[in-house]
């Protein structure tokens, strides 16, 4: 066994094995095949190099190989090992010559070089000597220090949580939708490593000042130097440090503060129950910035917050399991809600920072802020009766009880655009809109139809949503339940990673109303949009928060077809836009539009973020809904942009983009059809087979929302799949396997003279 072991050809295939594994499943960021294969042609050069060093060890490599293609008595081993040569050439060849569907590989360097000098609010910075001047002046325990770090927080939460998250892990509320995601301070990967003055470069620079090397055209990281004083940023980097409990790097080595908070050193010293000064110290670090001192809702993120944080002072709660009669819910529904948050919100899980001593503690101060916390009180659960199981028939009796009780509010197709034409607010007098029941990623608190169940049973506090426990049975329910459940079958769910629309080829001509059957042969990729967080106008709440794309071509033309979930119909002077039109908001017409490049990138590279620049201008297809008053019909242009400086121009010569669009039950459906190709070199020329950045933007008109204030989503790509060749697909491999063969027969043939000859 140690001599096979040690045998040059066991070793020499046993290392090009390890070498592949290595290259291709342990280094990261993978590596490209093109690059993959590059690297495996040189390794096995390499191997056959050092095997073959000297001439005993070359022939000791080779006969194994020699006795295989002549020795008389390896019959079934040479039938094996050409049926083996054959497959692999023919696989490897097909491999080699299929079309390749994979997106491009975007590489960036995650902390590149910063520049020596740069210059913002007016002056010349020097990177290389520059320090924090309020750590310089304010040193960490001092009491200006504890004032700063203060300011700073204020500062993050106003503008940075909607990204970076409220545990500044890079997990804000848009997070999602945002490629590359946030940075995660948390990691010691990130701040740990880096000096303050990397941070403030860039901080006030922003994606534009980062170095090809870091993917400026994917970054949404803002122009902060634009819209925060150099005070401000200084701040906000030392409540960066100080939340994370992370050192800046220095050319001096300094000493890791050993300081903990008092709910720290509680939690080390395992005293198990927090006193009210560390419970005091949890709320303040944790929970602050949002519910504010006084536990109201009023901290300083919450002006830009959806939904409102809730307001500890009222009692009020909305998720619980207890009946509807009881007020307050359990604390195991209060340490659901603090340890695993509530989606599509800016409350985290918090289940990853904080000890359960910590989160019971939390509980009391809630509990003390309503002034309940020494009431007792009697929870009774919600009676579930006999739980009925999903099937047709209850699903059918949930429609029915669904049309009479929830369409009013919800809508017919379930997408929470109200039919009764009442203006919907909670306790507080805030406008508020229904759940759409068809984006589960949104639901709150439920994940099971039994948690739909409860929704439905006990109601939301706060809120229009009633309880249902005095109107409707437990069998009732139940059926609503197994109903709600299917909704979210209706809708295609957000992509889990995929960057692609894929654009399907069809013969004959293209539809172009959005209720063509045509479209089912379309494949649909549903995308997340956030507000504009980059540049003024920005931070604002949008209620239309996902598009869903669909693409098809022919041998002349392509069309896209874009729905997007939108609760109002904004027609301006429209009886339906007036009859929910927000008190103090000029309403605008609805729009969405694509952006493209103006020109197929070579590279991975793509435009800027936000309407290119100036060196990659970008196209945008813009379609706009029509207006009753004034009397407007719906249009469609071409606008060209040179970058977020500066309004998109629209174009003044005839184009043949042509779009329609048709408003149902909650839903923008629009279409759009333009020339593969057109005689304006302004226009991108489309390719099959090739990728092409794409991305895509919403104006919802019940929010007064144009120009720069609007929904969009990041850079992803389209590829107009090319028309399959079965002959060159399919048959170039089996030419190669069948040449491999005749070699390998030849071989055999060779062999067997050599091996009689001796």
């Amino acid at each position: 066994m140690r001599k096979f072991i040690r045998h040059p050809l066991t070793m020499s295939v046993f290392v090009a094995v390890l070498l592949y594994v290595v290259f291709a499943h342990v280094l990261q960021p993978p590596l490209p095949k093109s690059l993959l294969a590059q690297y495996m042609v040189i390794s096995i050069i390499g191997i056959l190099l050092v095997a073959t060093f000297n001439e005993n060890t070359a022939r000791r490599l080779t006969e194994p190989m020699r006795r295989l293609l002549a020795d008389p008595g390896l019959g079934i081993a040479r039938g094996v090992a050409m049926v083996v040569v054959v497959v692999a050439v023919g696989g490897v060849t097909f491999l080699a010559v299929k079309p390749d569907t994979s997106a491009p590989v975007e590489l960036r360097t995650i902390h590149p070089a910063p520049p020596s000098n740069i210059r913002v609010y007016g002056k010349k910075f020097n990177l290389l000597k520059l320090t924090n001047p309020l750590r310089d002046s304010a040193p960490k325990g001092t009491k200006a220090y504890a004032e700063n770090v203060s300011k700073g927080a204020e500062v993050y939460y106003k503008n940075c949580i909607y990204c970076h998250g409220d545990k500044l892990e890079g997990k804000g509320q848009f997070a999602e939708a945002l490629t590359p995601r946030p940075a995660n301070f948390q990691d010691v990967g990130t701040i740990a490593q880096l000096q303050e003055s990397y941070l403030f470069w860039r901080i006030t620079t922003g994606a534009p000042g980062l170095p090809r090397e870091g993917a400026p055209w994917a970054s949404a990281m803002p122009v902060w130097h634009e819209m925060l004083s150099e005070d401000d940023v200084w701040k906000t980097i030392l409540f960066l440090y100080d939340y994370t409990g992370h050192e800046p790097r220095s050319w001096e080595l300094a000493e890791k503060s050993s300081e903990l908070d008092a709910a720290s050193k509680a939690t080390a010293n395992g005293t198990g129950a927090l006193d009210h000064d560390a419970i005091e110290a949890v709320y303040n670090k944790r929970c602050v910035h949002c519910h504010g001192v006084d536990g109201d809702g009023s901290g300083p993120a919450a002006k830009f917050l959806y939904p409102l944080p809730r307001d500890f002072t009222l009692a009020t709660f909305k998720y619980k399991t207890t009946h509807a009669d009881d007020e307050f819910p359990t604390d195991d529904d209060f340490r659901k809600t603090i340890n695993y948050g509530l989606p599509g919100t800016s409350m985290p899980g918090w289940k990853s920072r904080l000890s359960s001593a910590e989160v019971d503690g939390l509980i009391t101060m809630i509990k003390e802020f309503g002034g309940w916390e020494e009431e007792e009180i009697e929870f009774r659960p919600i009676v579930e009766g006999e739980v009925v199981p999903p099937s047709p028939e209850s699903e059918a009796r949930g429609r029915k009880i669904f049309v009479k009780a929830c369409v009013q509010c919800h809508g017919n197709a379930g997408r929470g655009d109200i039919t009764s034409g009442k203006r919907l607010a909670d306790d507080a007098q805030n406008r508020i809109w229904p759940r759409n029941l068809t984006r589960p990623n949104t639901w709150r608190a439920s994940r099971t139809v039994r948690d739909v169940f409860q929704r439905i049973s006990t109601g939301i506090r706060g809120t229009p949503m009633p309880e249902h426990t005095t109107t409707m049975p437990e069998r009732d329910r139940w059926d609503v339940s197994n109903y709600v459940m299917t909704l979210r079958d209706t809708a295609v769910q957000q992509a889990a990673g995929e960057t692609v629309v894929r654009g399907q080829f069809l013969e004959g001509p293209l539809p172009t109303s959005p209720d063509d059957p045509a479209w089912d042969k379309a494949l649909p990729l549903t995308l997340p949009m956030i507000p504009n967080v980059i540049k003024e106008p920005r931070l604002f709440t949008t209620l239309n928060q996902t598009v869903t794309a669909r693409v098809l071509f022919n041998a002349t033309d392509m069309a896209v077809r874009l729905d997007v979930d939108d609760r109002t119909y904004s027609v301006p002077g429209d009886p339906l836009e007036e009859r929910y039109r927000l008190e103090g908001v000029e309403p605008t017409r609805d729009a969405i539009a694509v952006q493209f490049p103006a020109h197929i990138p070579t590279t991975s590279e793509k435009p800027w973020f936000r309407h290119g620049d100036s060196k990659k201008p970008v196209n945008m297809w813009f379609w706009r809904a029509p207006s009753v008053a004034p009397e407007r019909s719906a249009e469609v242009m071409v606008l060209d942009a040179t970058g977020p400086n500066s309004p998109p121009v629209p174009r003044h010569a005839p184009s043949d983009l042509e779009g329609r669009g048709v408003w149902k039950d909650g839903q923008w459906r629009v279409v759009m059809t333009r020339a593969l190709n057109t005689e304006d070199a302004a226009d991108l020329q489309f390719e099959t087979g090739r990728y092409i950045p794409i991305a895509f933007a919403d104006w919802d008109g019940l929010a007064g929302e144009a120009g720069g204030r609007h929904a969009f989503t990041s850079w992803y790509w389209l590829l107009l799949e090319a028309e399959a060749k079965p002959l060159f697909v399919y048959g170039t491999p089996g030419g190669a396997a069948l040449l491999a063969g005749l070699l390998f027969m030849g071989a055999v043939r060779r062999g067997r003279r050599t091996w009689q000859g001796t």
